[in-house]
């Protein structure tokens, strides 16, 4: 039997509270889960304010999955994808050498979810980089766009190195993001391990303008809760003015302490409800086969007999990061990414790595 994401969606939706996910949301997520294959971890990106409930939904490959694309119509996007997805597979292409996942963003209809609403959707790619890769980013950057049917123009290409050479020291460029599913013709980029007090001068730097002078106050209110930052930012020849602020307040697994002193200003500054807050708190765990034995996939229970490898089949389950969304003149808005996936793991050794996206 094929195993689709939607057998891996089915052991973790209980743990799915409303508050986060909607009924409606979970359709549409359970309708796009029919058509993917399992991977290697999925984001779900909900929003706590009081009124908007839309969710998205991210998906992460080491590899790229055959005839992935023949479960949705034939557009630009999956072509596109899939051009990439050859390149990659290719040993000896520098996408293979320097790209470490592909990850697919794909932002739900607004409407009542039915088949062809689903079958239509356009991913959005993010290549994530490998660590130390010694190919030149700009080069790199260059040959992935012109797969994604995205060449460079000579003024986007322009503001790309100048994005590349203000990177201050430490920091460095953890994923691109390339708009297939939305209208535009921007790039994201997002930088990681960016300290909060080289933010306003590396903004500056790149081009990115603030009227009301407010973002430096604001991001001295976050830096208390905060351990690892990263900044999404578009840009096309312009930067555009809104900003992703990705927060990570801690790397350990089971440390919901931080977490929640995070949430708990997020909560006192208007950006999430209580009801939201109590949902996020109660995500974080760790599913085994005995807690749902008749939805557990077959291929994922031989580990459990392995008793001198120590190998135990779970699926876990995690807040990944906060977002921050920061537009001049604009209200702030706070979305959480709640991670899970399925991991072999040995019962005296857990480690799981954020994902900057």
């Amino acid at each position: 039997m094929s195993i689709f994401l939607e057998h891996y969606l089915k052991i973790i939706t209980p743990y799915l509270h409303s508050n986060l996910v909607t009924p409606r949301a979970l359709k549409q997520i359970q309708a796009l889960s029919k058509r993917l294959p399992t991977s290697d971890s999925v984001l779900l990106e909900c929003r706590l304010g009081n009124t908007i409930s839309d969710v998205d939904f991210h998906t992460s490959f080491t590899h790229f999955p055959p005839n992935l694309s023949t479960h949705f119509s034939s557009n630009s996007a999956w072509q596109a994808c899939h051009t990439f997805g050859q390149a990659w597979m290719d040993s000896a292409s520098i996408v293979s050498k320097s790209i470490r996942n592909l990850i697919l963003e794909f932002d739900l209809p607004q409407q009542p979810t039915n088949e062809q609403s689903i079958e239509t959707i356009r991913p959005s790619p993010y290549l994530m980089f490998k660590p130390q890769t010694n190919i030149e980013l700009l080069a790199l950057i260059e040959k992935a766009l012109v797969l994604f049917q995205r060449p460079l123009s000579p003024e986007l290409a322009g503001k790309l190195k100048q994005c590349l050479n203000a990177l201050p020291k430490g920091a460095t460029l953890a994923n691109i993001g390339v708009w297939l599913g939305r209208p535009h013709q921007a790039i994201r980029l997002t930088v990681k391990e960016i300290q909060f007090e080289q933010l306003p001068t590396y903004l500056e730097h790149v081009g990115w303008q603030d009227p009301t002078q407010a973002f430096s106050t604001y991001i001295s209110t976050l830096s208390p809760f905060v351990d690892t930052l990263a900044i999404a930012i578009d840009i096309d020849p312009t930067v555009h003015p809104r900003l992703g602020l990705e927060c990570f307040a801690t790397n350990q697994f089971h440390d919901q302490t931080r977490w929640k002193c995070f949430i708990d200003h997020l909560v006192q500054t208007g950006l999430c409800t209580p009801a939201k807050r109590n949902a996020l708190l109660a995500w974080s765990g760790f599913i085994q086969r005995s807690d749902c034995p008749e939805l557990w996939p077959a291929n994922l229970t031989y580990g459990d007999l392995l008793a001198e490898t120590n190998a135990v089949s779970v699926f876990w389950r995690r807040i990944n990061h906060i977002k921050i969304v920061y537009e001049p003149g604009q209200p702030l808005l706070a979305k959480a990414y709640l991670a899970f996936g399925h991991q072999w793991i040995h019962t005296d050794h857990v480690v799981f790595e954020n994902q900057v996206e």
